[in-house]
């Protein structure tokens, strides 16, 4: 089973949970603005002090649902509160409040508006040692905080850009699992109900019992054999369990085969000079099938010469017949499935009608 993406650890807190670390956060700065402005005046505290102080942290709460708005709201705000700030720049709210723009898009604008209104609050002349290092400080926040949320956009893109990339290669692999199966099921269950078509049709116009017999005994063992291959098949998936999975078909079983269609009626030769292994091994097997398959539906041909022969760099496989049909015969899902199954390995297909008569279907896979 496919094992999805796991997200970062803090993606998967819920949104109501940083809301309300947000109004928690927002509440705390309020009391602690609202203390400085106290200090500042004992007796009767400034009202327009007091809204500014409020002005500046109470939209911290709501700075994820409008990071725009909120960024405003404290960037004017603190420029009320300078008087009583030192250095004379809020370095609470304005670098937080530009940490949040920064992650929801390019945001170095904001980082300018944000760090001149800083340093013309801070700056006094003459430029002194202590204003020298309260500029540096107020800078060196602001522009952290801005790096910060940018850092933190970029991730984010990644993530969203790798789950994207994950989800697209999971189709891209579903649809090629799909295109396998339907191959192979085309070239069992499409050989298999091609031979027993013939081969009943054949019964159908003998009449001797002992002839009888032996066609109805080949169309047993050609059903036992495509009830095995699609068992085989089907398989790979199920997800219950382990599966009893039979061998693929390979070189070996291709005397079954060639026995089956003679069977059917139609005279084959195959002449087998090398071996092969692994996956080749049945691809091999499929072609020769397929084009028996075809022979047998489309050619109307009395003979097959089936040749596997290997080569130094090479394994070529070619089936040829002598049927009268070679011009009409279709290019259909089968040939179209050969060809896909040999390019799998970077090997040649060829597929078409030969000079004179009869039907030619040749692949060279590279060893």
């Amino acid at each position: 089973m496919r094992e999805k993406i796991r997200l970062p650890l803090l993606s998967r807190v819920p949104a109501w949970i940083w809301v309300t670390i947000d109004a928690g956060t927002a509440l705390f700065l309020a009391a602690v603005f609202v203390g400085l402005t106290s200090s500042r005046n004992a007796s009767a505290p400034d009202v327009i002090d007091c809204a500014a102080a409020l002005a500046t942290s109470l939209p911290i709460a709501v700075r994820r649902l409008w990071p725009r708005a909120v960024f405003a709201a404290v960037l004017l705000g603190g420029l009320g509160m300078r008087e009583f700030l030192i250095p004379h720049a809020d370095l609470l709210c304005l670098p937080l409040a530009l940490y949040t723009l920064a992650t929801r898009g390019r945001a170095v604008v904001a980082l300018l508006v944000a760090t001149a209104a800083a340093a013309q609050g801070v700056v006094e002349l003459p430029l002194t040692t202590v204003v020298r290092d309260q500029l540096g400080l107020v800078l060196a926040i602001l522009v952290a905080s801005w790096a910060a949320g940018t850092a933190v956009r970029q991730r984010r893109l990644y993530t969203e850009q790798l789950a994207a990339q994950a989800e697209e290669r999971a189709r891209a692999e579903a649809v090629a699992e799909r295109l396998r199966i339907a191959r192979e099921l085309h070239d069992v269950i499409g050989h298999s109900l091609s031979t027993i078509a013939v081969q009943a049709g054949v019964a159908g116009h003998v009449g001797g019992a002992e002839e009888m017999s032996r066609t109805l005994a080949s169309i047993e063992d050609t059903s036992r054999s495509a009830l095995r291959e699609t068992r085989r098949l089907l398989g790979v998936l199920r997800e219950d369990g382990e599966a009893d999975l039979a061998p693929a078909p390979g070189l070996a079983d291709l005397d079954a085969l060639v026995e089956r269609t003679r069977a059917a009626g139609l005279e084959v030769e195959l002449r087998i000079d090398g071996e092969v292994e692994g996956e080749m091994e049945l691809t091999v097997y499929r072609i020769v099938q397929e084009a028996l398959t075809n022979v047998l539906k489309h050619a109307g041909a009395r003979h097959v010469l089936a040749r596997i022969e290997r080569q130094e760099d090479a394994l070529v496989v070619e089936v040829t017949d002598d049927g009268t049909r070679g011009q009409a015969r279709p290019y259909g899902h089968g040939l179209t499935g050969l060809g896909e199954r040999v390019h799998i390995f970077g090997g040649e297909f060829h597929a078409g009608a030969r000079p004179l008569r009869g039907f030619r279907v040749m692949a060279r896979l590279p060893l």
